[in-house]
């Protein structure tokens, strides 16, 4: 199946905070104190979230930045192409990138696994979880991780997604391709910000 990755900081800040600290320290860290039913369901997550990695374009390297101004110079200068609305305003690209359900089925079923560890009191799994976590993060590691997931299942709008396979160096979409592209990011951005208004404008706001 075929996804919209957005050239987005956000996201991308969001979607590599569940490899490091989160997956990379289960895995080297805590992996051999946990029952090997927990243990294989996060190697296979693992393994998932690096197959939607490196199925990303490599050039979407800007969300290494901490601030919108040099992310937003970073992406003017990225290797992606130009895409433009009906009346030639220009609008953030977004990327199809190939996802297997069974990479989302495993990334799932971590997640449901995750959920359940943080309400236990003493566990391998949650005193590892209580161990990753970083006082100074502004969101918790879980709660990122359910916000990613959420955005990587959204459904593409499929003529959205023709249009956009393969895109030259540049794209411009007719008003009915807009408003799928509109919709699309609009659920985006809600999925990586629901219950949090003002996040949510903050990062609609990148997208106009």
């Amino acid at each position: 199946m075929y996804i919209l990755v957005p050239d987005d900081p956000m996201f991308m800040t969001r979607f590599l905070e569940m490899e490091e600290p989160l997956f990379h320290s289960l895995y080297y860290l805590h992996l051999a104190k946990l029952p090997e039913v927990q243990a294989e369901k996060i190697r296979r997550a693992y393994d998932s979230w690096g197959d939607i990695q490196r199925a990303i374009p490599g050039h979407l390297t800007w969300h290494t930045h901490k601030s919108f101004e040099i992310a937003e110079y970073s992406r003017r200068r990225s290797k992606g192409y130009s895409l433009y609305g009906p009346e030639g305003e220009r609008l953030i690209s977004m990327y199809t990138v190939e996802v297997s359900v069974e990479s989302l089925s495993s990334l799932t079923e971590c997640l449901r696994l995750l959920e359940l560890a943080e309400l236990e009191l003493r566990s391998p799994l949650a005193e590892a979880l209580a161990e990753i976590r970083e006082p100074d993060l502004d969101r918790e590691l879980v709660d990122n991780y359910r916000r990613v997931l959420k955005a990587l299942q959204l459904s593409a709008p499929r003529a959205l997604v023709a249009e956009l396979m393969g895109a030259a160096s540049e794209v411009s979409l007719n008003a009915a391709l807009y408003a799928e592209y509109a919709d699309y990011r609009d659920q985006f951005c809600l999925a990586l910000s629901t219950g949090d208004w003002w996040m949510y404008t903050m990062h609609r706001s990148l997208y106009l």
